[in-house]
């Protein structure tokens, strides 16, 4: 069973970054039906991290898989796409932080679980987030999904830089985009025109460097 990498990732500065093992997404381009350059983004969901900006789709990785991996994993469950029609050409780590510990997610068992709800107010138990109650033992604390599922937010140091892996890939056209709930909107956009997009910071900051690659060789 894979191993998810979904959790805070805490820079020594106290920077949070999504993903206890670093981080993915896709920069898919194509070309449109006048021969323009055209690159896939999303709208990211409300309530989502950093929701209401543009970005390309993507997310945390999983502990046992490539960047490449989670890229068009991450893809295909945003949107739709089908990894085989998509084309790999290179990878960029255009963005890395030194982490002091990571907040992985450990399963709760039933009785841990009734024991926890148990203490908890009305309000606590609609409202998701940190439920203030920490494990005895591991010192984890225990985390209300949006789902209203619970589960151990346990700390995790003497780990890797934290690192955001952009995935370059193309396709033969612009395809088929399905949003699902993390997706406000799906477009192919002008490239020379994303940055007129509310974009997400970070992708913002990483979006020059990773536009010239399309206009070179990628280092494969």
């Amino acid at each position: 069973m894979t191993a998810s990498g979904d959790g805070w990732a805490i820079g020594v500065d106290g920077t949070r970054r999504w993903g206890t093992a670093g981080a993915a997404g896709l920069f898919l381009h194509t070309r449109d039906g006048d021969g323009d350059l055209v690159v896939l983004m999303q709208l990211r969901a409300t309530w989502t991290n950093q929701g209401g900006t543009w970005a390309m789709p993507g997310g945390a990785r999983d502990l046992d898989e490539s960047a490449e991996e989670a890229a068009l994993r991450e893809t295909h469950e945003e949107t739709g796409i089908d990894p085989a029609d998509v084309t790999l050409e290179g990878t960029l780590v255009t963005a890395r932080m030194p982490l002091d510990h990571v907040l992985r997610r450990e399963p709760m068992s039933s009785r841990e679980a009734a024991e926890v709800r148990q203490g908890l107010s009305a309000a606590a138990l609609d409202t998701p987030g940190p439920t203030g109650v920490v494990h005895p033992g591991h010192g984890g604390s225990a985390v209300m999904g949006l789902d209203g599922n619970l589960w151990w937010e346990v700390p995790h140091r003497d780990v890797p830089d934290w690192t955001y892996t952009t995935v370059i890939a193309s396709c033969d056209h612009p395809l088929d985009l399905a949003p699902t709930d993390e997706s406000a909107d799906l477009a192919w956009w002008p490239l020379d025109r994303v940055a007129e997009l509310d974009l997400m910071p970070a992708f913002a900051d990483s979006l020059p460097m990773v536009a010239e690659l399309l206009r070179g060789p990628l280092d494969r």
